[in-house]
């Protein structure tokens, strides 16, 4: 049973650098909720348990979205970004089942 085809693509290189810059926007949002969930638990647990209310933990990713600070993400489809929390969520949910450790930050690495 065939369940689908493997196929190689050679991009030109305007093809590849705009496929590792959606790369590097996937991996900055990844990040963002890394770093967000780091200061949840270290400085913002101790303040939100008082008020009965705790650090969300979900896939939400628009508050990264900035016109000023971050415009690069308006020029990347949602979906890759969308992607990157969702890779962060599958990652959380992996630590919660005890089949991984936190999810850490990923570096830059290869060409």
């Amino acid at each position: 049973m065939q369940i689908g085809n493997c196929f190689r693509c050679y991009p030109t290189p305007a093809q590849e650098k705009v496929l590792l810059q959606w790369i590097g926007c996937q991996r900055f949002i990844y990040n963002a909720k890394v770093q967000e969930d780091r200061y949840f638990r270290t400085f913002a647990r101790k303040s939100l348990q008082h008020t009965g209310q705790f650090a969300a933990i979900d896939q939400q990713y628009s508050q990264f979205k900035h016109p000023e600070l971050t415009p690069w993400l308006s020029e990347v489809p949602s979906q890759l970004l969308r992607n990157g929390a969702a890779k962060w969520m599958q990652a959380y949910s992996r630590f919660f089942a005890g089949l991984a450790g936190r999810p850490t930050i990923q570096a830059k690495y290869g060409k």
